[in-house]
């Protein structure tokens, strides 16, 4: 089975397109449109890590990195 997911947002008339979908003009498709949860921002960031490959850094090191930008010794 030939699966598609995309992420659309609703437009002011409550509704959506899809487009460029890989199926042959005249298919007989299934669409079931479910609401994306909400993430908080630690899965947010979770993701942006892992994709731009950062190190990961403990709370202490986050702490001194923030403490130096500020201008404040720890």
């Amino acid at each position: 089975m030939n699966v598609v997911k995309k992420l659309l947002e609703v437009d002011k008339k409550k509704s959506i397109r899809l487009t460029a979908l890989p199926f042959k003009a005249g298919s007989k498709v299934e669409v079931i449109v479910l609401p994306v949860e909400e993430k908080d921002i630690f899965d947010s960031m979770d993701a942006v890590v892992k994709k731009k490959k950062l190190a990961l850094m403990t709370m202490k090191e986050i702490e001194k990195i923030v403490h130096e930008v500020r201008g404040v010794k720890a």
